[in-house]
C-alpha cells in the first residue's frame, strides 16, 4: 500500500511539472534617446490566464530597480512590457529576470553601450 502511495504522489508531481517550464527567450534592449528599456518575453502557453509570466524584475547593476507582477500574459506566445529608466549611464548592467506562476525562471543581461 506505501508503494502504490509513493507511486501516486510521484505521479502527480511529475504531471504538474509537465506544464511548468520558465520563458524561452528574454530579451531587453534599451534606447538611450527614449531612455525606455524594452523587454520581450517568449512563453507559449496554452491558456494565458492560467499559464504566464507572473513576475518580473529588472536589476540595474544588481540592485533591484522595478519589480512588476502580472495576471496574466499578454497573449498564447509571451508578452512585452517597457520602462522609463532615466538613469541609466554606458556601462551599467541591467539584469531582468521572468518568473512562470507554474515554476522556472529565465534571464538575461544587457551591458548599456
Amino acid at each position: 500500500m506505501k508503494k502504490l502511495l509513493i507511486i501516486a504522489i510521484l505521479s502527480i508531481i511529475a504531471m504538474v511539472g509537465l506544464n511548468a517550464h520558465p520563458a524561452n527567450t528574454v530579451k531587453a534592449e534599451y534606447d538611450a534617446k527614449t531612455a525606455l528599456l524594452t523587454v520581450d518575453f517568449a512563453h507559449k502557453v496554452t491558456n494565458a490566464s492560467d499559464h504566464y509570466i507572473f513576475n518580473l524584475i529588472v536589476e540595474l547593476n544588481g540592485k533591484k530597480m522595478v519589480e512588476q507582477n502580472l495576471s496574466r500574459q499578454e497573449n498564447l506566445e509571451g508578452g512585452s512590457l517597457v520602462y522609463k529608466m532615466s538613469n541609466l549611464k554606458k556601462g551599467d548592467k541591467v539584469k531582468v529576470t521572468a518568473d512562470c506562476n507554474k515554476g522556472g525562471k529565465k534571464s538575461t543581461t544587457i551591458t548599456i553601450p
